[in-house]
């Protein structure tokens, strides 16, 4: 009968302690439970916090580039007067006003100081056997910078013979263009021989391109407008 009592007492005392292994347990789940929830609601408002800081940068980034464009934009306006001439050799002492004065000359139009805002050499390249360094001269008025660039399209063989030099090498006259605007002009430069266009121009600062003659006028005004032609 000692026995019978004696096992019915270690069976309760099993039992007492399951359940109180049990409890523990649950109460460690419960504690793990609320934990991770609380892990969860953690990582929920870091979460949150990244996508806001992502948003404000994306958002501060065009705001950047619409700031960077407008600056671009104003500085190719500032030069929407001057005109870049390459190819006349550079003589020392020169008057650079009146080798422009020279230029118009050779082009049939007569350039007088008063036309003239501003002009001179632009910087020396370091290379041996470099060409001259440019002239740029801004004129006044606009249209006095349009008649010049239309003169030279019309005599399309200028050269420096046509300013009485003794040598005889081709004269470019083009519209100045921002260090942005003249980097993106010698990408579409090559973009016009990679993919087959046979137009590249500048008008007003304006990059513009066209695939055939009757072709639609294509303005070039960043890298996704070159990638996308």
């Amino acid at each position: 009968m000692q026995k019978i009592i004696a096992i019915a007492d270690n069976q309760k005392k099993q039992e007492a302690d399951f359940n109180k292994a049990y409890e523990h347990m649950n109460e460690k789940l419960e504690e793990n439970t609320r934990s991770v929830i609380e892990h969860k609601e953690s990582i929920d408002k870091c979460l949150k916090i990244v996508d806001e800081i992502i948003a404000e940068n994306n958002r501060l980034s065009h705001k950047v580039s619409e700031l960077e464009r407008k600056i671009e934009d104003m500085e190719q306006y500032s030069r929407l007067n001057a005109v870049e001439i390459h190819g006349v050799p550079e003589s020392k002492n020169e008057d650079v006003v009146q080798v422009i004065k020279d230029v118009g000359k050779g082009l049939d139009m007569d350039i007088t100081d008063s036309m003239i805002d501003a002009c001179h050499r632009l910087g020396r390249r370091s290379e041996p056997g470099s060409p001259p360094p440019g002239i740029i001269v801004k004129f006044v008025r606009r249209l006095d910078k349009e008649e010049l660039l239309k003169k030279r399209r019309v005599k399309s063989n200028f050269s420096t013979r046509h300013m009485n030099l003794t040598m005889d090498q081709p004269v470019y006259l083009n519209e100045s263009l921002s260090p942005t605007r003249r980097r993106l002009f010698a990408e579409a430069r090559k973009a016009k021989k990679d993919k087959g266009y046979r137009f590249l121009w500048v008008r007003n600062g304006k990059i513009l391109m066209r695939k055939e003659e009757k072709s639609p006028v294509i303005q070039v005004t960043c890298q996704a407008d070159i990638a996308n032609l």
